[in-house]
């Protein structure tokens, strides 16, 4: 991570990773009910111990960045499950993380606070923040840039943006789904930035496929 192997280091030396270099999105927010949405916000920074005039600085950012700071002072308990998720995805950017893990971010909101979380993160990867995030959405995976089908603990294929919109990806990534659910064998990994169809899918058709 970083350029540093994290294999064998000790337990606290990981823990001490996961505070500084790493934000996590969950599925069920993980947001503290005794503390209102400004708090949840600076959880993160109060473990670090940072001085409050830069930690609330920090936090009134993200806070209007997300357009949510019309709730800081509210609890969990009060808002819905787009704004809770929102002030996740703050919580785990305050520390200026170098990976934000989300974990089916997605899977607890409705469509429209779910068309609202993807374009956040769309946003926040633009702005050079690295995402990796797990999900069985296709419509949430159709917004990444680079998508890793893994079955069995295993990367049987992987797919690249390229100049495809994400009605086309979503359709690429619905047919790798297919050809996985139906083919034993490993699919060739696509390289580079090819937007192409999956070698599988085009070797059915006749044609050559970049591997």
């Amino acid at each position: 991570l970083d350029g540093v192997n994290i294999s064998n280091m000790k337990e606290e030396q990981i823990a001490k990773i996961r505070n500084e270099k790493l934000g996590f999105v969950f599925q069920d927010f993980m947001l503290l009910d005794g503390l209102n949405v400004f708090e949840n916000v600076c959880v993160p920074k109060v473990i670090h111990q940072e001085p409050y005039r830069q930690m609330e600085t920090k936090a009134e950012k993200l806070l209007k960045m997300f357009d949510i700071a019309d709730i800081a002072k509210k609890f969990p308990a009060e808002i819905s499950g787009g704004q809770k998720q929102r002030a996740a995805v703050a919580r785990a950017l305050i520390t200026g993380p170098k990976l934000v893990l989300a974990d089916e971010p997605t899977g607890a909101l409705d469509s429209r606070a779910t068309d609202e979380l993807l374009r956040l993160f769309a946003g926040i990867n633009r702005s050079g923040q690295t995402i990796l995030m797990v999900t069985h959405s296709v419509k949430a995976a159709s917004h990444a840039g680079r998508v890793l089908f893994i079955r069995d603990g295993e990367v049987f294929h992987q797919i690249y943006r390229g100049s495809s919109t994400n009605e086309q990806l979503y359709q690429k990534i619905s047919d790798t789904l297919t050809l996985l659910a139906t083919q034993p064998g490993r699919l060739e990994v696509q390289n580079g930035h090819t937007d192409q169809q999956p070698r599988a899918t085009q070797a059915c058709a006749g044609e050559e496929g970049e591997a």
